[in-house]
């Protein structure tokens, strides 16, 4: 899945209360088994956001060591895919929140370092760590909200109707890409 959507600059600043580098590119990513990703693009007056996820079906593997192989390959060529050709200017990836489950944690490491690893190798000037929490509230978002409660927010500043909550994180690192500090 990708779609792509384009904005005024202004507006989108205006929404999230922001200043937006103008002639920059960043990508999103909220890291996952359901990967999301944005690619955000501002030039000149605008604001086009690719957007996509991928997602790694392993739930029929049985074997551990093979699972994880196998989604790490996958998650490895998708993050490929966006990372070569592609000059960014920052990638901006989903740090790891340690919750209940370690396994989760692990993976999410993992994901995050094969992310960082790729983008250095495909020459990004700059690569950031946001948790959620972070990136939600340099947008003036609630930092601990729910997903629902957060895509409603993003949704509704930015008119759109996006039903991935993964792809909704990876608009808001991207954001976070793009902000002036």
């Amino acid at each position: 899945m990708q779609n792509t959507l384009k904005f005024n600059i202004e507006d989108v600043e205006t929404e999230f209360g922001i200043k937006i580098n103008k002639n920059s590119k960043c990508l999103g990513l909220d890291t996952a088994s359901k990967t999301g990703y944005c690619i955000a693009t501002a030039k000149d007056k605008y604001l086009t956001l690719e957007l996509g996820y991928f997602n790694v079906d392993v739930s029929k593997i049985k074997q551990k060591t093979l699972k994880r192989r196998i989604l790490a390959e996958h998650i490895y060529e998708n993050l490929r895919k966006l990372l070569v050709g592609q000059l960014y200017n920052v990638v901006v990836i989903e740090d790891v929140f340690h919750g209940i489950n370690a396994h989760t944690t692990i993976l999410l490491a993992r994901i995050g370092g094969i992310a960082y690893a790729l983008s250095r190798h495909h020459n990004t000037k700059d690569i950031m760590w946001r948790t959620a929490s972070e990136a939600r509230k340099a947008l003036g978002l609630k930092g601990n909200g729910k997903k629902k409660e957060i895509m409603e927010a993003v949704n509704g500043r930015l008119g759109t109707s996006i039903k991935n909550d993964n792809v909704v994180d990876a608009i808001i690192l991207a954001l976070n890409g793009l902000k002036e500090e």
